[in-house]
């Protein structure tokens, strides 16, 4: 049996004030309790610390997690002081950023310096990855930040040494990286991530300007698909009716199904609000208003923005085609549970959120005879 701290310390002091007890009895109890908390003490150290892993993952930064607890821990010394924190995080490619984020922010705080002079690219990229991980950025940075940058740049031991020309340069070394050089679409996308690194060097005090990224123009190889016409568009949606009709009764095409009846009643909310895909995939059941006929937009879309949408009737409609579907095959599965507040809208009738319509809707343009060349 193992005893509870303040069981023991309960124990102690009922036998130290019992006057019924002399004092020899009282101090052989006592010895006897305090052996049994010394090795519940031992127990409790020995199982947290068996089995533990230690990392360094920089000269004097080490990375710990015992068996007693998943979340990995930091320690380091810097300026004679030992610093031992939780990073918060399980996964160790994630406490590895948080950790060197605390020991560089201490490094530059202890100093009793506004900011470091002097920092190396694999420096920089390391505080950017942890700068990203913190505030829930985009993996496409670190991704590309790895990919790209850090093979062409990592050998920098000052980030004041890239200057206008070594970016010219890297733009040369990666357009010709692979055997098919990048779009100017991509390639400008991965200079925007290019630019905040430079701009984060600024704010930290490791370059003095950033130097210059040029942009690229897009209007070559950039090419959308012009807007339907009416007459286009009746055609794109009585085609949409007959491929459901077509698999309505195929027990084995059930998903076709489901992923056709979606895409119809896409087709109709976004011709009948004026709303993008991208910001369609972002509704949720509480950003819908059957009553007042319109969806509200979180943080949605290219711009991130949030704003009220006023829907038509028509669109209104397949909205509650959706979710009636959904109740449908809720009630056959025998459960009484509804559509959650903070479930996807745009889902099939088991639940399954749809991320993408690109491959059915294609097949539906080639099935109405529209044909277009070189589009996104």
């Amino acid at each position: 049996m193992t005893l509870k701290t303040q069981d023991i310390v309960t124990v102690i002091s009922f036998f130290t004030r019992n006057r019924y007890f002399d004092n020899h009895q009282k101090a052989q109890f006592s010895a006897i309790l305090l052996d049994a908390f010394t090795n519940s003490l031992q127990t409790l150290f020995m199982k947290k610390f068996v089995n533990s892993v230690s990392k360094e993952i920089l000269d004097g930064v080490y990375l710990t997690q015992t068996a007693a607890s998943p979340v990995w821990q930091t320690y380091f010394r810097a300026h004679g002081k030992t610093y031992r924190k939780t990073t918060r995080k399980r996964d160790f490619e994630q406490a590895k950023m948080a950790a060197l984020s605390m020991y560089y922010d201490i490094q530059r705080d202890e100093a009793g310096l506004d900011k470091p002079t002097v920092a190396s690219f694999h420096k920089l990229a390391e505080v950017y990855k942890a700068h990203v991980e913190k505030r829930m950025m985009s993996n496409y940075h670190v991704d590309t930040l790895n990919r790209h940058f850090v093979p062409y740049f990592g050998e920098v031991n000052d980030v004041r040494e890239i200057t206008q020309p070594m970016v010219i340069q890297y733009i040369e070394w990666r357009l010709a990286k692979s055997g098919k050089p990048p779009t100017p679409q991509t390639l400008n996308r991965e200079n925007s991530v290019l630019r905040q690194i430079f701009r984060h060097a600024a704010i930290q005090g490791w370059l003095d300007e950033p130097p210059e990224i040029p942009n690229y123009s897009e209007k070559n190889t950039r090419k959308r698909r012009r807007h339907f016409t009416s007459d286009e568009y009746r055609i794109l949606h009585r085609t949409a009716r007959k491929r459901i009709s077509r698999v309505k009764n195929a027990k084995l095409q059930m998903p076709t199904f489901w992923h056709r009846q979606l895409l119809y009643d896409v087709i109709l909310l976004i011709a009948n609000s004026g709303l993008r895909i991208d910001e369609l995939l972002t509704l949720r059941w509480r950003n819908v208003d059957f009553a007042a006929g319109h969806v509200v937009l979180e943080r949605a879309g290219k711009t991130k923005s949030s704003r009220r949408v006023i829907v038509r009737p028509s669109g209104m409609m397949a909205i509650k085609r959706i979710r009636d579907r959904r109740h449908d095959w809720l009630d056959g599965q025998g459960d009484e549970e509804r559509v959650k507040a903070t479930d996807a809208v745009l889902t099939l009738p088991n639940g399954t959120v749809v991320k993408s319509f690109k491959k059915g809707f294609n097949a539906l343009l080639e099935e109405c005879g529209f044909i277009y060349e070189n589009v996104e």
